[in-house]
């Protein structure tokens, strides 16, 4: 497994060593900074993947610095450590940066709270970065399926989304199947496309007849999108 790593962020030196002896034996990396700026420093040399900040420090406050966390690390879980937290604090540190927990000051280190705590961000954390690289993955993908469109414009096409509904056209056959549109069987068990007097069943491989036409599918997540390309207009 990956090791993860955690950084603590609080202008206190008590704080922050006394975290360092309380977690020195856990599995996960231990980062400490007495400030923002020292903080984001960390940040660019390790991958962090929970944060736990004061609010009030010297120079940038707390919520800014989560604030900056959010927009350009959104994998990172991120916990606010204060002595000093009132509603309106509260309000808008989860209005703006999203807060997985809130910890007081002082913190109980005589049980396991604060580890389980921990534990489970980190958890969410690993949830986070997976379902980062499943939307770059996916965008990959879909960028790709784009291209094969534009880079074939002579080629008609209809795409369509799960539910066998038009949802872009090729502008020649825009009358025949216009967006909105759905291409669906009436016996649910594959696509027709009337015009054109073609049947394509769901158990059909794609590409199964080039010499009418070429089916590609692209799943997205839960859903999916089918790309139909035409040999003539109709």
């Amino acid at each position: 497994m990956t090791p993860q790593n955690i950084l603590f962020v609080d202008d206190s030196p008590m704080v922050l060593s006394l975290l360092e002896r309380t977690l020195m034996q856990e599995t996960f990396t231990l980062h400490t900074a007495h400030t923002p700026k020292e903080a984001l420093q960390v940040l660019e040399k390790y991958p962090i993947d929970v944060v736990v900040s004061d609010l009030l420090m010297p120079g940038l406050d707390g919520i800014t610095f989560l604030r900056m966390i959010k927009k350009d690390y959104p994998y990172i879980v991120r916990i606010i450590l204060s002595g000093h937290l009132h509603t309106q604090s509260i309000l808008s540190a989860i209005n703006q940066v999203g807060v997985f927990r809130f910890l007081t000051k002082p913190l109980e280190l005589d049980d396991d709270t604060l580890k389980k705590i921990l534990y489970e961000a980190l958890d969410q954390a690993r949830l986070n970065r997976n379902s980062l690289y499943a939307d770059q993955n996916v965008a990959s993908d879909l960028s790709e399926f784009i291209n094969s469109i534009l880079n074939a414009p002579y080629r008609p096409y209809v795409l369509l989304n799960d539910q066998d509904i038009v949802t872009a056209v090729h502008i020649a056959l825009a009358e025949l199947y216009p967006v909105g549109c759905s291409l669906r069987h009436p016996a649910g068990e594959g696509i027709q496309l009337t015009p054109h007097s073609l049947y394509i069943p769901y158990e059909e491989p794609e590409s199964s007849d080039p010499d009418l036409y070429s089916l590609d599918t692209l799943t997205l997540g839960h859903s999916s999108l089918r790309l139909i390309r035409l040999s003539e207009i109709a």
